[in-house]
Formats: C-alpha cells, structure tokens, sequence
C-alpha cells in the first residue's frame, strides 16, 4: 500500500498572534462588561417609584436617565431584589475589570455563575435594615424576595423577633461578603493584598492626621507666642511713652536770669 506523506498546515496565524488578539478580546469583552455595569448602576440609581414601567402604568414623565427602557428594567429589579440589585452593577463592573486588566479572568465561568447567590444574600440582608423616609414602597430594602426570606427564617428561629432580626443581620452580613467575593473571583493572596493594602492606608493616614495636627499645634503656639509677645511690646512701648509723659509734666521751668537783673 502506497502511503503518502500528510504535509502539515501551517497555522494561519501565529502564535505570538494568537495570543494578542486574545488579549485584546478579553480587553473588549471587559469593556462591555463594564459598559453594562455602568448603565446598570445608571438605571439604579436614577430609579423613581413613579417611573412606567412593566409593573407600574401612569402618564408622568419618566425621570430614569435611561428612559422608558431603564425604567422598565429597574422597576422589577428594585421589587425583586430592592437594594440587593446593586450587586448586579458591582458583578458586572469587577468582572469587566478583571477582564480588562488580565486580573483572574480565567476564573470568570467557575465563580460568576453564583453572583445570584451573593445578590439574593445580599437583598436579604437589606431587609434587615428600617427603610427610610424616601423608601415609597411596602415592602422592605430587600425587595419582596428578601422580606419573603427573612421572614420566613425569623418565623422558624427560636427567638423573639428583635433578637432573631439582629442575629440575622449579623449572619447574612458575613454570607453576603463571603459569597460575593468567591463570586467576584476573589482568593486568598488578593484579599490579603487588599487587606494589608487598606492596613498600610489606615496607618499613613493616622501617620498623616497626627503631623498635621502636631504641625497645626505648632504653628498655633508659635503664633500664640508670637502675639503675646507683641502684646506685651506694646504694654512696654506704652509704659514708657506715659512714663515720659508723666516726668515731662514734672519738669521745674527753670527761671531765666536776665544781665538787667543782676545790674
């Protein structure tokens, strides 16, 4: 049997090719990541009540900034999730950092696949919280997905409600930032980086605070010093000038003696 020799294919691009164009696709998907996360927290944070909306049909103006369209997917993102729809914005924007910058991004499909959990953690915990004075909705900062939750779990613990409601805060707290970071593809050596970071932050500027205030101190005393001193210059200054006057008054005018007289 004849056998022929396969001539292998040279590869349309290179390696060195490859990987740039990678790179630069993981730099492009990390700006529409971030792109999107932007728009997102845009929508979130121009979100009215009063907006139309999926859930919600009225004639007022629109007052999100993204228009109908930003209203409408605000709308059930607050009623859903309340605040916790925030972590949708954040997932979005540290992933297109990631991304962008070729931090971790390779961890991307094991962790953000449960940035869900972290955002339902995270709504729970805001239900937790007294809504304030511009809250216009019935339900909680959690949305009626976390009120659903919390109330749910405080009707089962065996403590009264104000006792179990802190306990809750407390717990979903720790779940909320422990889920988050895994989803947002956090490890080890980065939150220790990030701790010793903000550690090192903390102490330059207790180191920066306390030379201010000690230069601060300074400059107050010297000035105090500086003014008592030119105080009492003046006291001095006008001691003398009404000692001189008092002794100019005193002064005898002496009898002029006339050669007349003495002939």
């Amino acid at each position: 049997m004849a056998s022929y020799q396969a001539r292998q294919r040279d590869p349309l691009l290179d390696s060195n090719t490859q990987a740039i164009i990678e790179r630069r696709g993981k730099e492009l998907l990390g700006f529409g990541l971030m792109t999107v996360g932007f728009l997102v927290a845009l929508t979130l944070w121009s979100y009215s009540a009063d907006d139309p909306s999926w859930l919600s049909v009225t004639d007022g103006p629109v007052r999100n900034l993204l228009g109908r369209f930003g209203a409408s997917v605000a709308s059930p993102l607050i009623v859903i999730s309340g605040a916790g729809a925030w972590g949708i914005a954040v997932a979005f924007l540290a992933w297109g950092v990631r991304f962008l910058l070729h931090i971790g991004a390779e961890r991307a499909l094991a962790r953000a696949i449960f940035a869900p959990i972290a955002i339902a953690l995270g709504a729970v915990y805001m239900s937790t919280h007294v809504p304030g004075v511009a809250w216009k909705h019935s339900f909680g900062l959690g949305g009626l997905f976390g009120d659903t939750v919390l109330g749910a779990v405080l009707g089962v613990l065996p403590v009264n409600a104000t006792f179990g409601l802190k306990v809750m805060a407390f717990f979903m707290a720790i779940a909320a930032l422990a889920m988050a970071a895994f989803a947002l593809g956090f490890t080890r050596p980065e939150l220790r980086s990030i701790g010793k970071f903000l550690l090192v932050g903390i102490i330059m500027i207790y180191a920066t605070a306390l030379n201010f205030v000690v230069r601060f101190s300074y400059w107050v005393g010297a000035t105090f010093l500086a003014v008592r001193g030119w105080n009492a210059n003046r006291r001095e200054q006008r001691k003398t000038a009404a000692a001189a006057a008092v002794a100019a008054a005193n002064v005898v005018e002496q009898p002029v003696v006339r050669r007349a007289d003495l002939a």
